[in-house]
């Protein structure tokens, strides 16, 4: 994106020709921050103060500029901004006298961090961590930047620069400068005015996922799979719609390409071939070399997506990769006081990807001449995608075979693997968000859906319980915690995320009270963060006082957005049986959402795989039968494995209620033959029941080809 012209022209007015060429108590509350970023600072001679009333109203109160700096632990040009800027002591010293320094973790306050993109987008043109910003008392902000220098290079200004340019004018030309701030301000309102969330009814008759496929199928390699031509993103959330798509329409070409991609992401750099896991992107357009964090979030919806294409092909090398991915996150992800991790740092010792690297000499140490020549012959490029000469390992052959590759290698794979945990690993950022390790809980039970691993079950129950468990004195969730302390901020993603994992509970073990719990949720979601009935969500309290603006978000950036999650849990509990008035206010988010689909239908894909749950298109499947018997286990594996979107499932017991006053779709239905029985319902209108596994595939079948028609 380019940046604004006009908020561009009032940097120019303000720093010249630049664009063209206490802390005791600070310091102890950084220290008992939950966030690792914060706390890694908390002996940095900068004066840093998290965000909040203090740090804010001190800037008020003494007329100060404002220094702020949004980064997260493991993000590798944090680190490395850390060593050079923020330890030069001039930095230190100007920083000291003209600013209140504030230091933002990202993932612990992504408010802050989706309002200050948005800044950054439209007076650079660009994003990402760190994000550094000079913001006047009142949060006007004057400077933007990513990566700061202390001194000016490359054409981009130093910190030193800025800093003595801002600080100067605010002393000696204050009104002036107060005027042109006001210009910026002014500007910057107008701007998010414009990008203000497109609410309210569809003009059009269009399905927007038609405009949505077409805009993402348009931008596919061809050659190496992913979107575009140059660095290349995971984004899981397309192509989960994208895999989604290309079944409910019986596209096989769609999911040949989707499916293409997945091959090449899994056999190429930016999959750690030794844990399992992903890292967040890769540098090249190949998936070569990774950019090497590893993030739970994305993980969790990587796992997700390998798992619907396992479903949707039967091919066994998907179900290996979502098992790799969960059985890493097991490993190094997974707090010894439960809940997981939110990442793992790019750098080891202070250097980017050593720890995931290797050099040919370094493989035949460990396997020895006769076993390293095979392996690196299938593993290891020394020539092309290198790291200051170190390799990234990754299938060079047909990707498709990867997993043929990796079963050869897996003796050695294991002994590299042991060796690598030598070398000193890099950090892991202990907190614990609630959405995230609400995403895992998904993977988890999905995992145990589809592959009937028993462990990935008790993983799955045991984190819902715990983030279940992890609320404040208002009864409210929280977003972060470490430990036993808890943090204060909540969001819309909580409380979304929650709900959606709670229900996928449900369709694993198929106890009830997961859906009265996720229920209950999304009723506090409509008081937490609907400012009028039938409004979008907002993604923070209405009830919080910030000095920020309160936003709707619904773009997506790798994850859905809180708001897309939302309509699809409520469409999910509607589908259950969730009564009337409860049905009404999903209908209406729903109803709000319909024009932004129209606008931006590419950039909303999570939004859009929850359509597949609305009445007319959606789907019942229920199984009268004991969980425990042999016949109900073979009909519920008839469902288990296929890909179904939009589709809810129940198994109730031959005895149940013939009304169950909570959930309509749990009331009991007669046995054929006295055997365990199948019913596929559209509208609580349902086909024949049967009760053989032939009968029944049949039926299954039929879904994909009726919602292609």
């Amino acid at each position: 994106m380019r940046p604004c012209p006009i908020v561009r022209a009032a940097l120019v007015l303000l720093l010249g020709i630049m664009l063209t060429g206490s802390s005791a108590t600070a310091a102890e509350s950084l220290k008992d921050a939950i966030s690792p970023y914060l706390r890694a600072h908390a002996d940095d001679e900068i004066e840093w103060h998290p965000w909040g009333e203090d740090a804010l109203r001190r800037a008020k109160q003494e007329q100060k500029l404002i220094f702020l700096s949004i980064g997260y632990a493991s993000c590798h040009w944090c680190h490395v901004q850390a060593r050079t800027t923020f330890s030069d002591p001039r930095v230190i010293s100007i920083l000291k006298d003209h600013f209140v320094s504030i230091l933002v973790d990202r993932e612990e306050r992504p408010d802050l961090d989706h309002h200050f993109a948005a800044v950054m987008s439209a007076m650079t043109g660009q994003q990402g961590w760190p994000a550094n910003f000079f913001l006047a008392p009142d949060l006007t902000p004057l400077f933007a930047a990513g990566y700061i220098a202390p001194e000016s290079e490359f054409g981009t200004p130093g910190l030193l620069d800025v800093a003595d340019k801002l600080a100067t004018r605010w002393t000696t030309d204050r009104d002036a400068f107060l005027k042109e701030v006001e210009e910026i301000s002014s500007e910057l309102r107008a701007l998010f005015d414009n990008r203000a969330v497109a609410a309210g009814p569809a003009q059009g008759l269009s399905d927007p996922r038609r405009a949505a496929t077409q805009a993402w199928t348009d931008s596919f390699d061809a050659e190496y799979g992913g979107f575009g031509q140059g660095q290349k993103f995971l984004f899981p959330n397309v192509l989960s719609f994208l895999l989604n798509e290309s079944v409910r329409l019986d596209d096989t070409g769609l999911m040949e390409k989707t499916l293409a991609t997945l091959d090449q992401m899994a056999a190429g750099g930016i999959r750690d071939q030794l844990g399992g896991a992903f890292h967040r992107y890769a540098v090249d357009r190949y998936w070569q070399v990774p950019h090497f964090e590893i993030m739970l979030n994305e993980n969790a919806l990587m796992a997700v997506l390998y798992l619907e294409a396992y479903q949707a092909s039967g091919r066994p090398r998907y179900a290996a990769v979502a098992r790799g991915i969960l059985d890493d996150l097991l490993e190094r992800f997974r707090l010894p006081g439960g809940g997981f991790a939110t990442a793992l740092d790019a750098d080891s010792g202070e250097i980017e990807g050593v720890f995931y690297t290797w050099t040919t000499e370094e493989v035949r140490a460990v396997l020895g001449e006769a076993q390293a020549a095979p392996f690196l012959s299938d593993y290891l490029d020394s020539e092309h995608g290198l790291l200051k000469g170190r390799a990234v390992l990754r299938i060079r052959r047909e990707p498709a075979a990867f997993l043929d590759i990796q079963t050869r290698h897996s003796k050695n794979l294991q002994r590299l693997r042991a060796a690598r945990a030598r070398r000193p690993a890099p950090l892991s950022d202990d907190k614990v968000l609630t959405s995230w390790t609400a995403l895992a809980v998904s993977a988890f039970a999905k995992a145990a859906q589809v592959l009937g691993e028993e462990r990935y079950y008790q993983v799955a129950i045991q984190e819902a319980e715990q983030l279940m468990a992890s609320v404040n004195a208002n009864g409210r969730l929280v977003h972060s915690r470490r430990g036993e302390v808890l943090g204060e901020d909540v969001f819309l993603d909580d409380y979304s995320f929650l709900a959606q994992a709670l229900i996928d509970l449900f369709e694993t073990d198929f106890d009830p009270e997961h859906l009265d719990r996720a229920l209950a949720l999304m009723e506090d979601a409509f008081t937490l963060f609907q400012a009028e009935t039938g409004a979008l969500f907002q993604f923070t309290p209405i009830d919080r006082d910030s000095d920020i603006p309160t936003r709707v978000i619904l773009d997506e950036i790798g994850t859905p957005s809180g708001n897309a999650i939302a309509m699809s849990a409520l469409y999910r509990l509607r589908l259950f049986g969730a009564d009337e008035a409860f049905a009404r206010r999903a209908e209406e988010v729903a109803l709000e959402l319909a024009s932004h689909f129209e606008t931006s239908a590419g950039s909303v894909t999570g939004s859009l795989n929850g359509l597949s749950f609305r009445s007319n298109e959606a789907r019942e499947i229920v199984i009268v039968g004991r969980l425990q018997d042999d016949a109900t286990q073979d009909l519920l594996r008839e469902v288990r494995r296929r890909r179904l979107p939009g589709t809810v499932l129940a198994v109730i017991p031959e005895d149940a209620p013939q009304l169950d006053g909570d959930w309509i779709l749990l009331s009991g239905r007669p046995l054929l033959d006295n055997r365990p029985t199948a019913y596929i319902c559209r509208n609580r209108l349902c086909n024949f029941p049967v009760n053989s596994v032939d009968a029944f595939a049949m039926q299954l079948d039929a879904i994909n080809h009726q919602t292609a028609r």
